[in-house]
């Protein structure tokens, strides 16, 4: 590798340690008592964000749990250039807050569509006026209700005659910004953000080290997937999860990395379905998303026990050799059963490599040590793919995942059933156990 890449990699590496975010907590924590400032919990509420309506109905429970004063902040315009598919988002976003819903016994309508504009205009509004009122959790929970349930007549009477001053949302929607971030159903605390409620056991873990709560995690259902597996082996054994996927995405890493571990404990088949990055597809990430991102990603990397952070982006070259590679890999399969797994250790070892071992995928010398870590035959690193054979299979898949209703990676696909995110594996398992 390179000295440039070698500088980068290390800067990566503290970047993104525990080091550094325990110092980054320790900082902000010293500020909040030289300023003498309580504990504050920021919560960015959107009415038409469905992961919103059930963070109304958990953090009562969070502020009656530990010593930190929630201030729920209503938002309204979000940047459009933070989300590359809105459709589709949006569509998926209303059935994976259903999921969570059932998850964690929550409130939300098994029928809720996309709700009308005028009416979660007049809801954002009313709920700017009310954001500092005790009661401001339970009435947004029970207009949210309405909401997504579509009575607007029951939205009406809630809301009365709602102050239309816009304010409140501007202010608080610049507020969002200059702290760093650009999604509702967002916690801030102390320099981080804590989005959804699947990122809520990170908050409690932070607050009960400060010694704020009461040693519980309750939000943490989501990650007990490995749970009850020997039991399943029997009746999901052979079946089918594919996996859309890039080799650029950190949340790949970390979701290649878990569906393989559930599927070598179940015997579930994975169909490897690879895309090319975002930015190779034309598409630009903001830098507020890809800090987020990456940190996000080293938090959510040592929970889970994987290796992060002494990264050599694989955007350009590297993966282009990863995905002519890898293709010819999974080619190869289908015509011999002797390569069958190969592809899936090719693209495992080419991940891990790249993310936390901070080797260069584009080299010779790089791709050599990736195919020896995935016990793959050293003669593989001549006989990739060419690139528009390549192309146009990435391709393919990218439209897949499309028809599928999600525009992102990972993406697993098992049963008739899409899931976004590493962070849907106790999905997956769901839906194969039915």
């Amino acid at each position: 590798m390179s000295l440039a890449n070698t500088f980068k990699s290390t800067i990566a590496k503290w970047l993104t340690s525990e080091t550094r975010l325990n110092l980054r907590r320790f900082r902000a924590e010293v500020r909040r008592k030289l300023t003498r400032k309580p504990h504050i919990v920021y919560y960015f509420h959107r009415v038409d964000d469905p992961y919103c309506q059930l963070m109304v109905q958990v953090l009562p429970d969070i502020a009656s749990r530990f010593a930190v004063e929630v201030r729920p902040k209503v938002v309204e315009k979000l940047p459009a250039n933070m989300y590359p598919d809105p459709a589709r988002y949006e569509a998926y976003a209303v059935i994976d807050a259903s999921r969570l819903a059932r998850l964690y016994g929550l409130g939300f309508s098994e029928e809720a569509t996309i709700p009308d504009r005028l009416a979660v205009g007049m809801a954002n509004r009313f709920l700017a006026s009310k954001q500092d009122d005790p009661s401001f959790f339970a009435v947004a929970a029970e207009i949210g209700a309405a909401i997504w349930r579509r009575d607007y007549e029951a939205v009406r009477r809630l809301c009365g005659s709602a102050d239309l001053n816009e304010a409140a949302l501007t202010e608080n929607e610049g507020l969002l910004k200059s702290l760093g971030h650009y999604a509702s159903a967002n916690i801030y605390y102390g320099g981080e953000f804590y989005v959804g409620i699947d990122r809520l056991d990170h908050l409690e873990r932070r607050l009960n080290d400060l010694g704020l709560g009461d040693d519980e995690v309750a939000y943490e259902v989501h990650r007990l997937w490995r749970y009850g597996l020997t039991e399943l082996e029997q009746s999901i054994v052979g079946q089918k999860v594919e996996v859309f996927f890039s080799v650029r995405s950190p949340y790949s890493y970390l979701g290649l990395q878990l569906i393989s571990e559930f599927a070598a404990k179940t015997g579930v088949d994975i169909e490897l379905r690879p895309v090319f990055p975002m930015m190779m597809r034309g598409m630009k990430v903001p830098p507020a998303k890809r800090s987020y991102i990456v940190m996000d990603t080293a938090r959510e990397a040592r929970l889970e026990g994987i290796e992060f952070g002494y990264l050599c982006d694989p955007l350009g070259a590297a993966t282009w050799r990863a995905l002519q590679i890898g293709f010819a890999l999974m080619q190869h399969e289908h015509q011999d059963d002797a390569g069958k797994g190969q592809a899936l250790r090719f693209f495992k070892s080419f991940m891990q490599a790249v993310w936390s071992q901070g080797v260069d995928g584009a080299s010779d010398a790089g791709l050599l040590k990736i195919l020896r870590q995935a016990k793959v035959d050293d003669c593989w690193l001549g006989k990739g793919l060419p690139k528009a054979e390549t192309e146009a299979l990435a391709e393919q898949n990218k439209q897949d995942m499309f028809r599928a209703g999600s525009w992102g990676v990972p993406t697993f696909r098992s049963s008739g059933e899409t899931f976004w995110g590493q962070d849907r594996i106790w999905a997956v398992v769901q839906t194969l156990k039915q």
